[in-house]
């Protein structure tokens, strides 16, 4: 686990890692996450028409994990919301990438506020989803 960052030390535009950190696409990641949610779409068990395992969407809140703990701040910070765009599936086989950017930096009801977007390429450098997350930060 890495040591908490403090709010004063976070910089508008910084990186959370360079490079991002990797996370492979497997059938035992997928059968995992199907088995956890008693998720029955049919396309997640098939390979799709150029014979690929399609993951599921919301792996992206696995995917994205590795990234946004490069910076972890104290206890208390809360998840407040966090938004997807898919532009193409993952697929079972590809290593991906996560970057994480911090966006804003902002005070609202003597808390502190974190924005930032985070972006994820397979290894070919194809662009998989993009996102929004806010943290409530921990009180330090």
């Amino acid at each position: 686990m890495n040591d908490t960052v403090t709010y004063k030390s976070l910089i508008l535009g910084d990186d959370f890692l360079d490079p991002p950190p990797s996370f492979e696409v497997t059938n035992e990641v997928v059968d995992k996450y199907i088995r956890a949610t008693n998720d029955a779409t049919q396309e997640l068990g098939e390979p799709n028409s150029r014979g690929q395992r399609i993951a599921p969407p919301m792996l992206a809140a696995v995917y994205v994990i590795d990234a946004l703990r490069t910076k972890v701040g104290p206890p208390g910070g809360v998840h407040a919301k966090q938004q997807f765009k898919f532009h193409r599936p993952a697929c079972v086989g590809e290593t991906l990438y996560t970057s994480a950017k911090i966006v804003k930096l902002y005070q609202k009801k003597e808390r502190n506020y974190v924005e930032m977007t985070t972006e994820t390429l397979n290894q070919d450098d194809d662009l998989v989803t993009t996102g929004l997350i806010t943290r409530i930060w921990g009180k330090e």
